[in-house]
């Protein structure tokens, strides 16, 4: 049974008594940004800044638009939100300021927490904040470490059935929406670490994705921030990614492929091996089977993870890299990527591509056979509580079985015969032709293997289902510059000619540098890109007829 803590707080609470002296956040910046905090002191300053916002009258219940930089603030003010039993809204900073501002607007929250640069845009652009009738000013510099309590802020007892937090999604295939978190959707998820990824305390964690810093202080586990901008992980030393694994003794690590990529590159360059780490999960996009093999060889007594799962229900599934290496010519030979077999307590079903909404299902309902292709939907206690304040996105996301509600992923997957889950790509993503629908991951892998490519794209030009697959590519520079555009392009289409005829590609299109997300920096805007080559293409063809 899992261990439950009616409030992320409580777990803390609990972590601060056990290990009192034991660093819980510690900064890994090569000029320390912060002193390190025990888990006794981050309680202390947790209790201060709850403190501080009931005496700046923000209650129980309400929404309170979190807004300051990653790093310790942010775990704080989280907890201590947590604590008085408000509702943090979490927002993820490299969204934009336009999707960022219409957010709020559709939350509307009643407090702010922020720093001085929020209040200064609140002002600035005040029809987005007009709910907001509660602030309070976070002085970055201040976090009440030596302050003297006369007095405890209560840690509430909340029911898990209650909210708790609402944290937004990239958008990465759309717009950006507020997921309700429950208190049982926290502890579920953290009752997985444990469990399923057997995380212990005493652990050390390089927390490169700021949300994951609240896991860790209810395990008990050490999180290192390490010198990353949140809002482009991406440009990441990664030499200085290296030496703080070794420096810090990491022993854990949640990371983006990009960040994989990073740490993998310069160990193999200068022989460096993590003997320390007893896992890298790596998650947010596709994970190619050549990275799970060169991050897994300097692992030499951890393993390289691959959990599967979403801002809405995290983790859905898992797997080991020694699997998805075992699975690697059934991925480059278009049968998809290895997401492994469902975490306990996971109902997970594959469904017909329909479009939204989905009807209620009787119990004895039957999902789609094994080796069949559908929508990947999910059951069960990690599944967050819908949309906040977007009935109809909800509506287009749930549907029932019996009595139990189960989630859309927007994946398209399918179980192969010995029961292991395989990803092909968002729904929305996919390519619809007049010879069938070609999935992204049906191809990409296998062209990502050419030793001219970077990365791909499978888009679709015009308009479903009769749009043209095409592939857009973003080449290695030197190898440009050695052979030229159309030879290479050339190549390209050659390759993915003999591996996929049937697909019957006919254009590659270069991009210096194909757009993805903020958060991962490893989703493909896929949608972006055949929106942008249709016009082009269309275009190109209209100069053709005049002339």
């Amino acid at each position: 049974m899992s261990e439950t803590a009616g409030s992320v707080a409580n777990y803390l609470s609990r972590s601060a008594r056990k290990y009192p002296e034991v660093p819980a956040l510690v900064s890994g910046a090569r000029s320390p940004s912060f002193p390190a905090l025990s888990f006794a002191e981050l309680d202390q300053s947790v209790n201060w800044a709850a403190l501080e916002l009931i005496k700046s009258g923000i209650n129980r219940g309400e929404k309170a638009l979190l807004f300051v930089n990653p790093g310790p603030n942010l775990i704080i003010w989280a907890f201590a939100l947590f604590r008085v039993g408000a509702i943090p809204v979490v927002i993820d900073p490299g969204m934009g300021i336009k999707s960022f501002l219409s957010c709020i607007k559709r939350t509307r929250p009643e407090a702010m927490v922020g720093i001085s640069r929020a209040f200064w845009i609140s002002r600035l652009l005040p029809s987005a904040f007009r709910t907001v009738n509660k602030r309070y000013l976070v002085n970055p510099g201040r976090n009440g470490r030596e302050s003297k309590f006369s007095h405890a802020a209560p840690d509430l007892q909340n029911q898990p059935e209650g909210l708790a937090a609402i944290v937004f999604t990239s958008g990465s295939t759309g717009s950006p929406k507020g997921v309700r978190y429950l208190h049982q959707t926290f502890d579920a998820q953290i009752n997985a670490l444990k469990t399923v990824f057997a995380m212990q305390p005493g652990e050390i964690d390089l927390t490169t994705l700021p949300i994951f810093g609240l896991f860790n202080p209810a395990l008990g586990i050490t999180s290192v921030l390490p010198e990353i901008n949140p809002r482009c992980p991406a440009l990441a030393e990664s030499a200085h990614l290296v030496h703080t694994l070794v420096k810090h003794e990491i022993t854990t690590a949640f990371a983006s492929p990009v960040i994989g990529k990073k740490v993998a590159f310069v160990c193999s360059k200068r022989g460096i091996k993590l003997p320390q780490m007893n896992r890298f999960f790596l998650a947010g996009a596709p994970v190619p089977p050549d990275l799970v093999e060169q991050l897994g060889s300097v692992l030499t007594n951890g393993r390289v993870l691959v959990p599967y799962g979403a801002t809405e229900a995290l983790p859905v599934s898992w797997t080991d890299g020694w699997q998805i290496q075992k699975y690697k010519n059934s991925t480059l030979h278009g049968e998809g990527s290895l997401i492994g077999k469902p975490v306990p307590g996971a109902d997970v079903r594959i469904l017909p591509n329909v479009r939204p909404p989905l009807g209620n299902y009787s119990p004895d309902h039957q999902t789609l056979p094994e080796e069949e292709v559908g929508e990947i939907c999910v059951s069960g206690k990690m599944v967050s509580a819908g949309y906040d304040r977007m009935p109809g996105a909800t509506c287009d996301a749930r549907f029932k079985i019996g009595n139990a509600e189960f989630h859309r992923m927007g994946d398209l997957g399918y179980f192969d015969k010995t029961g292991k889950l395989r990803f092909l790509g968002r729904k929305a993503e996919c390519v619809y032709t007049k010879n069938g629908p070609i999935e992204t991951e049906r191809c990409e892998p296998a062209i990502n293997q050419l030793s001219c490519v970077k990365k791909s794209a499978l888009v679709g030009l015009g308009e479903m289902p009769n749009q043209e697959p095409c592939l857009v590519v973003e080449p290695l520079r030197e190898v440009v510059r050695q052979k030229g555009e159309n030879v290479l392009r050339k190549e390209i289409l050659e390759a993915c000619n003999s591996l996929f005829p049937k697909y019957m590609i006919e254009r590659v299109f270069f991009e210096k540098q194909i757009p993805v997300d903020a958060r991962h920096n490893a989703k493909i805007h896929r949608l972006f890109l055949s929106r942008k080559w249709t016009k082009r293409v269309s275009r190109k063809a209209s100069l053709g007829k005049l002339i």
